[in-house]
């Protein structure tokens, strides 16, 4: 009965809650003084709101941040050449990069009343992205790999209203299984993957892959970390392995989402690596945007420039796609104001990089649509 009450609370706030777009914003870094920018009003029909506030505790209680606070950047020019003007540039062409206007210092007022200034000084900046309520939901209800009859649409990943829907039938069909008893409770790969082929097949290619690359000394480490991105969806699953193929404790919890690069998987800018990387000791902070993450290696020809072009595994929404990293929930260090506003520190990257990452040598492989298609 409680269940019952609680699914049509859930769903009246899932309605309340029916904007047309909702766009989770995340801190990036800051546009440095000097840049010439020019803003607007947000869109009115877009909600906003910080992932790492979303209250697990109580789901109904989402925070959204007033439209009125927010302007979006929708130009970003600078003398300055770096990877990470480029990216800001690109978000604002893609009308993906907002501003705080109490970010803006007195002498930049210019930039709220006309729209248009010259930074006298570094301002924080955020990324505005869709947000993948389907998975944040399925996860928060602890679901996990649990085998869906419910197949959501892309609008469901993103609206919380269908997305809530859609959730709260597939737990239903699901506690009618476990009454019935056709769910087996244990601690082992959960019987879908075992007979999952293409999943089987994608571990196998990662167990080659960490016995040549630790014949080799290029990895050092007996445990290794299994991404199933294999369906291309934004979010993916973490797994830990060891190098028998059997799940590990590393973590409290064994898979943990995690997000892949905006435009999928590649070689290319906003792409995430194909297949076998390696992890380098922690060695906080690095510069860029992001100055909290582990710097990866490539192992495989495909990937062998991801350490130039600077992708991270590094904290994150894991329901919000990346520049070309892997995003798990963690410390987002920006080092610039106005984050603690906006921002926050959730949990797994910085329990990982004082533990399993903290000395590197760590493989990381990536069963994506390109790895998956290796499979007969």
């Amino acid at each position: 009965m409680k269940s019952i009450i609680f699914s049509f609370i859930f769903l009246f706030w899932a309605q309340a809650y029916a904007q047309d777009s909702y766009r989770a914003i995340q801190p990036i870094g800051a546009i440095p003084k000097g840049t010439d920018i020019s803003v607007k009003a947000v869109n009115p029909k877009n909600g906003f709101f910080n992932p790492s506030k979303l209250n697990s505790a109580n789901p109904t209680d989402i925070q959204t941040i007033p439209n009125d606070s927010l302007l979006s950047v929708n130009s970003v020019k600078s003398k300055t050449k770096s990877a990470d003007m480029d990216v800001l540039k690109s978000l604002a062409d893609n009308d993906e990069l907002v501003v705080n206007k109490s970010a803006f210092s007195a002498n930049d007022q210019s930039c709220v009343t006309k729209g248009t200034c010259t930074l006298s000084s570094d301002t924080a900046v955020y990324q505005s992205s869709k947000f993948n309520f389907f998975d944040w939901l399925r996860d928060l209800f602890g679901m996990g790999e649990t085998k869906s009859l419910v197949t959501p649409s892309i609008d469901e990943k993103t609206n919380p209203k269908s997305a809530s829907a859609a959730v709260l039938a597939e737990k239903v069909t699901n506690t009618n299984r476990t009454l019935n008893g056709q769910n087996n409770s244990c601690l082992e790969l959960p019987s879908e993957l075992k007979y999952d082929r293409r999943f089987q097949c994608g571990l196998a290619q990662a167990l080659e892959a960490h016995k040549l690359n630790k014949a080799t000394g290029k990895v050092t480490s007996d445990t290794f970390i299994f991404n199933d991105f294999k369906d291309n969806e934004l979010t993916g699953k973490m797994y830990f392995f060891n190098s028998e193929g059997q799940l590990t404790q590393v973590l409290q919890k064994n898979p943990i989402p995690v997000a892949r690069g905006v435009n999928g998987f590649g070689p290319n800018f906003r792409q995430s690596p194909n297949g076998a990387i390696v992890t380098r000791a922690y060695r906080p902070p690095r510069g860029g945007n992001i100055n909290d993450g582990i710097e990866l290696l490539g192992l495989e020809k495909g990937n062998t420039n991801i350490h130039g072009r600077g992708v991270l595994l590094h904290g994150s929404s894991p329901y919000v796609a990346t520049w070309g990293c892997l995003g798990v929930a963690g410390t987002i260090d920006t080092d610039k104001a106005g984050v603690e506003e906006l921002g926050g520190r959730p949990l797994y990257l910085d329990e990982l990089k004082d533990g399993l990452l903290k000395n590197g040598g760590v493989m990381i492989y990536n069963f994506t649509p390109k790895k998956a298609s290796l499979c007969k």
